[in-house]
């Protein structure tokens, strides 16, 4: 615990996140995506009713024990991921908070939350789009996507203010798997490390941070570890960036940017443009 959080960086003072809304996803008929159009597979099908409710309140080990027993499906590591993911949290931290009879936000029911996601599993205007990260703010999560599917998502941290991390179209600019902070120190005044780093605008970097909540950064969006680095070897520089307030908002952005998304189309970077905001 100690060598993580010296590691970990000057983006990330600790404070609380708002919460987000329970929700209720009652099982519609399979939808036909249409152009402008995002398509959640994971929240459609269903005889079943998928629960995607949740409860603020203290959670003890012996419940999780127990939550494993009622649910072989889930294994002890997926039920803390499942609260880390539903509190945009540090697994790690998670393990505090039930240790320390803190309250969390926890499902009413765990299975319908494995392998969930606040993201669309599909978007129908990234068809001819060979690699793409969507970072949405109203919801703080990241999700990389190939030719239009969901690769893969993770929980984040984007800045602890309004405007300290600014929605607009970009792409990636820099990679620096080693890269230092040049603005903030770390708990012991040392350059603060970024390890797994992605510049995509400004001083705006995608890296591997200590995510205490979901808005807990100077600017830069933080991802866990593990997800940080298969984030960094994926990307390639000139892979578009979106940071969207909502998916509503990203349908807007993909709009105004349609004819960027065409087969062919070289990124900004190599025609030296210049990334843009949307604020």
């Amino acid at each position: 615990m100690l060598v993580i959080t010296t590691l970990l960086w000057g983006c990330t003072p600790r404070k609380i996140i708002q919460p987000y809304p329970a929700e209720y996803i009652p099982p519609p008929p399979p939808p036909v995506p249409m152009e402008g159009q995002l398509y959640h597979p994971k929240t459609v099908p269903s005889k079943k009713f998928r629960d995607l409710s949740w409860t603020k309140r203290i959670i003890t080990e012996q419940e999780l024990i127990q939550v494993t027993q009622k649910n072989p499906e889930l294994t002890s590591v997926e039920v803390y991921d499942i609260l880390a993911n539903l509190n945009a949290r540090a697994r790690y931290y998670i393990r505090e908070d039930v240790k320390n009879h803190r309250p969390l936000k926890v499902p009413n029911s765990f299975s319908s939350y494995k392998n969930w996601s606040p993201l669309p599993q599909y978007i129908p205007d990234l068809i001819h789009v060979p690699k793409f990260i969507l970072i949405t703010m109203d919801k703080p999560y990241l999700g990389w996507y190939q030719y239009g599917h969901l690769k893969n998502d993770s929980f984040v941290c984007i800045g602890k203010e309004e405007g300290m991390t600014e929605a607009g179209f970009y792409r990636v600019l820099n990679k620096d798997a080693n890269h230092v902070s040049r603005s903030y120190p770390n708990a012991f005044g040392d350059p603060a490390p970024m390890p797994w780093a992605l510049r995509i605008y400004d001083h705006v970097w995608i890296h591997l941070g200590d995510i205490t909540s979901g808005n807990c950064s100077h600017g830069c969006i933080n991802l866990p570890l593990g997800k940080a680095e298969e984030l960094y070897k994926w990307a390639d520089l000139g892979t578009i960036v979106v940071v969207a307030d909502s998916l509503p908002h990203l349908n807007q952005i993909l709009k105004a940017r349609r004819n960027e998304l065409l087969p062919g189309v070289r990124n900004n970077r190599m025609q030296g443009g210049v990334p843009t905001s949307d604020r």
